[in-house]
């Protein structure tokens, strides 16, 4: 037996593996990432889209932070686009289209070439623990590798199941392998296990594609990058086309309805609700036609297109059958049949918010293994594990971020309190101050934090306080300035804003016009030759100061309830008149905060009142 030690082992090569392996090694830990094949490291198994409603939040605190997600987007794209610019504030996102091929071969470079970072093509099928505590690894080759801490980043290749039709075999995805045995370890350490299903649409040749009957839809050449460090003349911008099924797509779909694996039973379990087959569209949605499709490249260096919106696992004569009815894929030729994946997770409930396993220590959870869908998701919980990870290493309390401070704490809280019937994705609707977590403010929010972990470089650090100092002190002076009453109201006229004002007022309550920007105070004022990014923030925050505000008072109030701390130890059973679910639910997550209670499935207000009265007369000692 040959025997090799790390202070980090992280386990996958996925988007969560990349990040949790980058964060360790950045952070000066020995690492070692175990992948199944070297050659799809940060391979993009389904959509080659990056960012979106909520997704594109993740991305941009996680590089705020000194994850890789954002940048290497912003490197290795076919387009990126701004969306919602003309609604609020809260709603503006970005939404990537990655090169498959150059994303993955040059994060693979990345790693490869990043100190503290070793990269090992083995299938590992064990973990070791000694005394409620990970030890180490063991390969499928009997090697034994130990570490001082281990973050399982899986995927969806635990016992996985490959299906086509009625065809099912082991693999993880289609051309690769499962990892078999690694559910058998976890499930002998006390970690529960249950069972999602995900699924990918086929892949044509473009070749073979009428673009005549499409609508062609472009990206920028100067879009809102994902990354603040991002510096680029200017983007690609590849086109996706734009068709829909029709009333024949689902006819045909509907009379082949009984080879689908949902209907036959060959699938059991739920997949994404929010990315759903088109058998389950004709299932749940009978009177809709019109099905929007979206032809995506895959990368400059392949002819393949990704059939968006034509997710199905169907057998390949009903894939082809009902390709043939949709504008300008009459005679498209399928070059990889669409397919699902069944697989193992362990639902998060059975993690701290440092995403450490609360039965086994040291050990972490990442990505798809918590029950949690994309790759935006899964890098957001890999670069959070593996921070944690290798602060563990050296004796340091994790970086927790919260649900009031950023996206990630939404995505992180909700997985450990909140059950889905389906993989998780983080959506807007999810956040309850999205005003606060804007996506174009996440330097501002996460500065601490991203100094506290220690992996940003001090010039970027001092980088962005000297913009945060730019946007305080502008803010105010735009705040105390008076303007002339004519010098306004020609502005406004200017504008086309109908209302007038009738006496004198500061200049940041001219900006509070809706069509009023801060580049249009020029006319009133000497405005500051700042980054776009800094401009942007200070109209922000004026034009939204008294919804910014109302957020902060209810952030205020959240934060009393999480001040409020709930012993370790603490027996939830001793609780008298709690409802059983919620007893249930509080014995299962062992919340360490009332905050983090209140936010379990299933408890009431009555339940918590009953919580902090009992807490009281323990400290009490009644």
């Amino acid at each position: 037996m040959n025997r090799m030690e790390f202070d980090v082992i992280v386990v996958g090569g996925g988007h969560a593996g990349c990040e949790a392996a980058l964060a360790s090694a950045r952070l000066g830990k020995k690492t070692a990432m175990f992948t199944m094949y070297l050659d799809n490291i940060a391979m993009m198994s389904c959509n080659p889209s990056i960012g979106g409603p909520g997704k594109s939040h993740l991305v941009a605190e996680v590089d705020v932070l000194g994850g890789e997600i954002g940048r290497h987007t912003d490197r290795y794209n076919l387009q990126l686009k701004h969306l919602n610019t003309s609604k609020g504030p809260a709603a503006r996102i970005t939404r990537g289209q990655a090169d498959k091929y150059w994303y993955r071969v040059k994060m693979k470079e990345i790693i490869e070439n990043t100190p503290d970072l070793e990269v090992i093509q083995e299938t590992i099928d064990e973990i070791i623990t000694e005394d409620g505590h990970v030890t180490g690894v063991v390969s499928s080759l009997g090697i034994e590798y130990k570490a001082k801490s281990v973050v399982l980043a899986t995927g969806t290749f635990l016992k996985a199941k490959v299906v086509i039709g009625d065809v099912v075999y082991s693999a993880g995805r289609q051309g690769e392998g499962s990892a078999e045995k690694l559910s058998e370890s976890l499930l002998k350490n006390d970690v529960y296990l249950e069972r999602y299903q995900t699924a990918t649409p086929p892949r044509i040749d473009k070749r073979t594609v009428d673009f005549s009957k499409l609508k062609e839809m472009h990206g920028e050449e100067n879009p809102n990058y994902f990354s603040l460090f991002t510096k680029k003349e200017k983007n690609r911008t590849v086109p996706t086309w734009l068709t829909h099924t029709t009333e024949k797509t689902i006819d045909v779909a509907r009379e082949l309805l009984h080879f689908s694996p949902i209907v036959t039973g060959v699938i059991k379990t739920h997949g994404p609700r929010h990315c759903p087959s088109l058998d389950r569209k004709v299932l749940n949605f009978p009177d809709k036609k019109d099905h929007q499709i979206f032809l995506e490249m895959e990368s400059m260096e392949s002819n393949e297109l990704y059939v968006n919106g034509l997710t199905t696992a169907m057998p390949p004569f009903a894939q082809e059958k009902m390709m043939r009815t949709i504008a300008g894929l009459e005679n498209a030729e399928i070059m990889r049949y669409g397919y699902a994946v069944e697989y193992d997770y362990a639902p998060a409930y059975q993690l701290y918010p440092s995403l450490e396993n609360k039965k086994v220590r040291n050990l972490y959870f990442a990505g798809q293994i918590n029950g949690t869908s994309g790759y935006e998701e899964a890098a957001t919980q890999g670069f959070m594990a593996g921070v944690n990870a290798a602060r563990k290493v050296d004796g340091k309390d994790p970086v927790i971020i919260d649900r009031s401070e950023a996206y990630i704490g939404v995505l992180i809280d909700d997985i450990i309190h909140k059950k889905t019937p389906e993989p998780y994705r983080v959506l807007p609707s999810r956040a309850e101050y999205r005003l606060t977590l804007r996506f174009d403010n996440a330097f501002m929010r996460l500065l601490e934090k991203s100094r506290e972990i220690g992996i940003i470089s001090e010039d970027k650090i001092k980088y962005l306080e000297n913009c945060i100092e730019n946007i305080d002190l502008e803010v105010e002076r735009l705040k105390q300035e008076n303007v002339p009453l004519s010098k306004a109201n020609e502005l406004l006229e200017k504008k086309g804003e109908k209302q007038r004002v009738v006496k004198g007022v500061t200049v940041s309550e001219i900006l509070k016009f809706k069509n009023v920007s801060y580049e249009d105070l020029a006319g009133i004022t000497d405005i500051q030759n700042f980054p776009d990014f800094v401009k942007n923030q200070i109209e922000t925050i004026i034009k939204y100061e008294v919804f910014i505000d109302r957020e902060r008072s209810q952030i205020e109030k959240f934060k009393k309830l999480e001040s409020l701390k709930i012993p370790e130890d603490f027996d939830f059973s001793e609780i008298k008149g709690i409802s059983n679910i919620a007893r249930h639910g509080m014995e299962e997550v062992k919340p360490l905060s009332i905050g983090e209670a209140t936010r379990i499935s299933g408890v009431t207000g009555h339940d918590i009142a009953l919580l902090i009265a009992h807490i009281e007369r323990m400290r009490k000692g009644q």
